[in-house]
């Protein structure tokens, strides 16, 4: 895939989904999923909650810890199945040196003051204890300004293995920095099962009205009562106040000086509003204060969660000026776990001071699929496979009925990358990933793998020498990059090689602006091409000779990109390296490439024997990077059906030679085109941001759907 920054996290997004900022680019538009039926409610529902109210359940039968984390020492945390009170796990803590080593969870971001919880769970030993052991459930308090206390909530006495149960009461007041909740165990090195955990409000939620909530949970802000209205200095050292020197409506709005880094502004904690994977729109209006140069501001978003923090760009960088008021909208999807959650302005370089009024964040409606169209990977049957890229999150709900009845394989868009795999050496996160695969595997879906290799969303680590310092060209660093290599794939590819038939093992080699056409990467200028053969060889090693091992890359159609990328797989062939196709990533525009040029490309390389996947396909409808449109004109969407149909038309007539198309995207509102090159509306894809089938899809299914075009137009 392409790589453009979209997320700033460890990873710089390429023709991914986005998700409120897509992957690499756009939003997300995703179903809130029902309490009742939500493995995610442990973690989201948050004190919004009236009497007897579950806020929190944790059974752990999804095979993880579900936020919960290892208290002090060398404390473990494992979800296992050798023992569970409900259903088929529970969570077990072991390598305990102290009594209040255990199992810990975060409910800051789930309790509110003045309110009564009662909080159960289940608890067995595991292993007789020679004395009875005390287990308690607790509730560590930090106090905003004050000091540390440790509440009881609860506790019971057992020497035996049988499952005992904990109950108790809870209640804080005023504001606090910190609330843990953890079992403990009188009994240090005894290690235990907590299982069925569950936090119920039990008494009413104290209403006090606030210009920031409205009664339907929507945050608005016009600073009119002369307040920030819970916006504060991201930094702390950037002043952040209501000003009455300028405003889009009324009298106030919010003003920020003093910045001392771009990233630095105003902030507002949004935690207690999100729902892990519904979708919010984000509206605000943002003008430079007196005097400053024209600049460029984003709204982003930081995730917090289990001490480490990522960062999402929500509305990309818009040009704002001192003679009026810029409008920022956008889309988002916390499609993550998160302990906590905000939103922020900063600008692209700079520290001017600005303006922001009217505010505002609402809960966009459940999405809903149209069940009774034809299903689109069913018109394709037996010419090649129709794919869609997606996030973990849209397994469920509606993105997950939309995957199952117009597609039959998937790809995942970030999830299955180097940094997101292994973000640093040895430390593997499979969570989300494995989520992607057993939704694959339950429905009967085939899965690209995306990517082994790539010189984008792969961690540092993986480029530093011994030392921790930047590689430099040595024969001790080669080797040092090359078994790196070969461990992070030997690893993936072994726990999905029974999974996953066609894998992208390496991604983007080729820039057609240097000599020889390859790219100057880290992995190109510490082992030349040496790393590409390696990455293939130990691939067919680890997955056996059925798998079909691919070269992915974009711009493809362009002549001199495909003759390098043709050269070097030629050569590579030469030498025995085991590659079985070519991945045309296809990131394509309503004007350009031509229809001739894509399948000249095909043939090209069906010339060599080898296969051809369409690896990331949408279709924007700009023929610039500067252009953009309030409202995309129905005309331009009525081009891209003809000119879609046009080039499935071609697919078909190469099916011999292509198994795969893939889309990058299920639909409008997770594009990265949200975001790249500029913020701006974009629809790419096959279904609208409300999941409804466009002309684009009709033109594929049903073209005596689609309008004529227009005299003068052209595909």
């Amino acid at each position: 895939m392409r790589s453009y920054r979209y997320t700033t996290f460890c990873v710089m997004l390429s023709g991914a989904l986005l998700l409120p900022v897509a992957w690499s680019g756009g939003a997300v538009v995703k179903a809130a999923p029902s309490v009742e039926h939500s493995p995610l409610v442990s973690k989201t529902m948050l004190a919004t909650a009236g009497v007897n109210k579950t806020i929190g359940t944790y059974g752990f039968e999804q095979g993880n810890s579900e936020g919960w984390k290892p208290r002090g020492g060398n404390t473990q945390i494992a979800s296992v199945s050798e023992a569970a009170y409900g259903g088929t796990h529970s969570l077990k803590t072991t390598s305990r040196t102290a009594n209040w080593n255990g199992a810990e969870l975060d409910v800051k971001p789930l309790l509110q003051p003045d309110v009564e919880y009662e909080i159960s769970g289940y608890v067995k030993l595991d292993g007789k204890a020679a004395v009875p052991s005390v287990i308690k459930l607790t509730v560590e308090q930090q106090s905003t300004g004050g000091s540390t206390e440790w509440k009881t909530v609860a506790q019971t006495e057992t020497a035996d293995t049988a499952w005992v149960k904990l109950q108790g009461r809870y209640k804080f007041t005023g504001n606090m920095d910190a609330l843990k909740l953890y079992i403990e165990n009188s009994n240090p090195a005894q290690a235990y099962y907590v299982d069925e955990v569950e936090i119920r409000q039990v008494s009413e939620t104290p209403v006090t009205p606030s210009p920031t909530e409205p009664t339907d949970g929507i945050v608005s802000a016009g600073f009119e009562e002369g307040t920030t209205q819970g916006w504060v200095s991201r930094l702390g050292s950037e002043k952040v106040q209501a000003s009455n020197a300028d405003a889009r409506t009324g009298s106030y709005s919010l003003l920020t000086t003093g910045r001392q880094q771009a990233y630095a502004g105003p902030k507002l904690d949004v935690t207690a509003k999100l729902q892990k994977g519904s979708q919010y729109t984000v509206s605000a209006w943002v003008k430079l204060a007196p005097g400053e140069q024209p600049a460029k501001v984003r709204l982003s978003v930081q995730r917090d969660y289990q001490g480490k923090s990522a960062y999402e760009t929500v509305i990309g960088d818009t040009a704002i000026t001192t003679g009026g008021w810029a409008h920022l909208s956008g889309t988002y999807t916390l499609a993550h776990d998160a302990d906590a959650v905000s939103m922020y302005l900063e600008t692209a370089a700079g520290t001017s001071s600005f303006y922001m009024d009217d505010f505002e964040l609402s809960l966009v409606p459940p999405l809903a699929i149209e069940k009774d169209i034809p299903s689109l990977h069913g018109i394709y049957q037996g010419q090649f496979n129709i794919g869609t890229a997606i996030m973990a999150f849209q397994t469920e709900g509606a993105y997950g009925e939309l995957v199952q009845k117009h597609f039959n394989s998937i790809v995942a868009g970030n999830e299955m990358k180097p940094a997101s795999l292994q973000p640093s050496e040895g430390q593997f996160h499979w969570e989300e990933a494995d989520k992607i695969v057993q939704f694959a595997k339950q429905h009967g879906l085939a899965i690209r793998f995306h990517t082994l290799v790539w010189h984008n969303q792969t961690g540092d680590w993986m480029f530093k020498d011994k030392n921790g310092q930047p590689m430099t060209p040595t024969p001790e660093n080669k080797k040092l990059l090359l078994d790196r290599l070969e461990t992070h794939i030997r690893t993936v590819a072994a726990r999905y090689k029974n999974d996953i038939t066609d894998w992208d093992v390496v991604n983007e080699v080729i820039d057609p602006d240097q000599p020889g056409g390859m790219r100057r990467s880290m992995w190109y200028q510490i082992t030349g091409t040496d790393y590409i053969e390696k990455a293939f060889r130990v691939t067919r090693e680890v997955v056996g000779p059925n798998a079909r091992l691919f070269i992915n890359d974009y711009n493809t159609d362009e002549p001199k990109k495909r003759d390098f990328l043709y050269n070097l797989v030629r050569d590579l062939l030469a030498k025995g390296v085991p590659i079985d196709g070519v991945g045309h990533q296809s990131h394509i525009r309503l004007e350009f490439p031509s229809i001739s040029q894509i399948e000249q490309s095909i043939e090209k390389f069906a010339s060599l024997g080898l296969d051809n996947q369409i690896t990331e396909l949408d279709m924007g409808l700009y023929s610039n990077d500067t252009d953009r449109y309030e409202t995309i004109p129905e005309s331009m969407l009525i081009r891209q059906a003809h000119r879609y149909r046009e080039l499935f038309d071609m697919f078909s007539r190469q099916q011999e030679h292509i198994s795969n198309v893939t889309i990058w995207g299920t639909d409008d509102g997770n594009t990265w085109l949200s975001n790249f090159p500029i913020a701006r509306l974009d629809k790419p894809l096959l279904f609208d941001e409300r999941l409804k089938a466009k002309y684009a899809y009709w033109a594929l299914v049903d073209p005596s759907k689609v309008p004529a075009l227009s005299a003068g137009s052209n595909k």
